[in-house]
């Protein structure tokens, strides 16, 4: 009897499923030994029970996106509210990613003592009521401790809700990390809307983002127990032992289909800082590509003098082709890979919006942003997904610190553009994203040039 037929055998002792209904015609048990087998080793879990645990994570990716993008279309608002000038602003929103820079490397120590999952939805509730403030902020001082605050929350909540994608998805044997960062960009497009029609009611930023903190909180109330327990960890022994079947299982079907993880072992370089450094510095030059027009759109088009009631619509633009982007992705990342898939995707990002800004036009830039969220949309999934590959580290620890590294990105990008925009102009300040993009072209030689399967 084959792994796969005592796994089968097993599961069906569970109750959960049968043959029948699991195995589509002509599919082997053998197919499925890695989920069978971490499924298996906690029984009181079945299908069932992964899906719930996509679903919650993609509750908790689709209300991320919503805390953070509720203020975007309001920032031009508030900057005027509080007297900012450009700088001032770059330094407050920088102030987020210095919050995350300080506590991120927190969020493996959390996840070790709680799980992916569980420690997602603690985090999640910390960083909902924070929002409110936001708008309660009376001076410069206050609002950068707030965005601080904000940023140290949301660090440890991105770096545990994409350990818990990454188990699921390993569960699924296929890419469906995309589809999850797909919810988040969903949630982006909501949350600016959202910001975009009270800031044309009238309705105080105050009202807006506790009305965001109340739904976002009821949403985990009831979601909490979906997540895959702490058992479950990516670290453990059962899903070691699920991918050395599975890889074993590959290799006596095709000796070579078994591929290296990244680029860095595949050259032979085995070091963990520098593996995860590499991959770190594409997370941070991907967050420039990805920060850069959406936070700086409305600032941009107010310099060019477009009418205020069209200055939000930039965000919505880039936010809604970023989710296309998204839920489309593991389409060509399943059939191309993540490496040709970010290659291009950069090099046609880079030509877009620099046309855009030497036009110096409202549509073309609006154009623009639409290209650069599809082009963005699978790069920063797609890191993540690299970082589970690096050997001599757990998952999670790889994830935390890749995670941590991106955070530089959100500290760089807003002082830049602002200094930049400071001293030169808005346009200028976002070119840096084309920059970043014509880098990103060589170094996704690190992602993974195969999908899963």
């Amino acid at each position: 009897m084959s792994d796969g037929d005592v796994v089968l055998a097993q599961w069906q002792t569970y109750g959960y499923v049968s043959e029948a209904t699991f195995f589509s015609p002509g599919e082997s048990p053998t197919d499925y030994v890695t989920p069978m087998l971490c499924w298996v080793s906690s029984p009181e879990l079945g299908l069932s029970a992964l899906r719930r645990a996509r679903g919650v994570t993609i509750y908790l990716f689709f209300f991320n996106g919503i805390a953070l993008s509720t203020l975007t279309p309001r920032l031009a608002d508030l900057q005027g509210q509080l007297n900012m000038s450009d700088l001032a602003l770059g330094l407050v929103l920088s102030a987020g990613a210095a919050g995350g820079l300080f506590f991120g490397p927190f969020a493996a120590m959390g996840m070790r003592r709680f799980g992916s999952g569980q420690f997602s939805m603690i985090a999640l509730v910390f960083l909902l009521p924070l929002l409110p403030l936001l708008g309660l902020a009376p001076t410069v001082f206050v609002l950068g401790l707030v965005i601080f605050a904000i940023g140290a929350v949301d660090s440890v909540l991105d770096a545990a809700q994409n350990a818990h994608g990454l188990s699921v998805q390993r569960l699924y044997r296929r890419s469906i990390i995309n589809n999850m960062h797909a919810f988040w960009a969903l949630g982006t497009v909501v949350g600016a809307l959202i910001g975009a029609i009270t800031l044309a009611l009238n309705v105080s930023l105050t009202w807006t983002l506790s009305l965001v903190a109340v739904l976002g909180l009821l949403g985990a109330l009831a979601t909490f127990r979906w997540v895959l327990p702490k058992n479950w960890n990516s670290a453990g022994g059962d899903l070691d032992l699920a991918r050395e079947i599975q890889a074993e299982h590959l290799r006596s079907i095709d000796p070579g289909s078994v591929a290296p993880a990244t680029s860095v072992t595949r050259f032979r370089i085995s070091a963990v800082p520098l593996a995860l450094t590499a991959i770190g510095l594409l997370t941070v030059l991907a967050v420039i590509v990805e920060e850069v027009p959406q936070r700086w759109s409305s600032i941009y088009f107010t310099d060019l003098g477009v009418d205020p009631s069209r200055v939000g619509l930039g965000v919505v633009a880039f936010t809604i082709s970023l989710t296309i982007g998204r839920f489309v992705g593991d389409i060509f990342v399943n059939r191309f890979g993540e490496r040709l898939v970010a290659q291009v995707s950069m090099a046609i990002t880079a030509v877009a919006l620099a046309t855009s800004l030497i036009a110096g036009s409202f549509y073309a830039y609006i154009g623009a942003c639409v290209v650069v969220g599809l082009g963005v949309a699978t790069l920063f999934p797609a890191a993540m997904h690299a970082a589970t590959f690096v050997k001599g580290t757990s998952p999670e620890t790889a994830i935390t610190v890749v995670s941590w590294i991106s955070r530089a990105g959100f500290v760089f990008a807003p002082f830049m553009v602002g200094l930049i925009a400071e001293q030169i102009g808005v346009s200028w300040g976002i070119s840096i994203a084309v920059v970043a993009a014509l880098i990103l072209i060589p170094l996704s030689r690190i992602l993974r040039a195969k999908a899963e399967r």
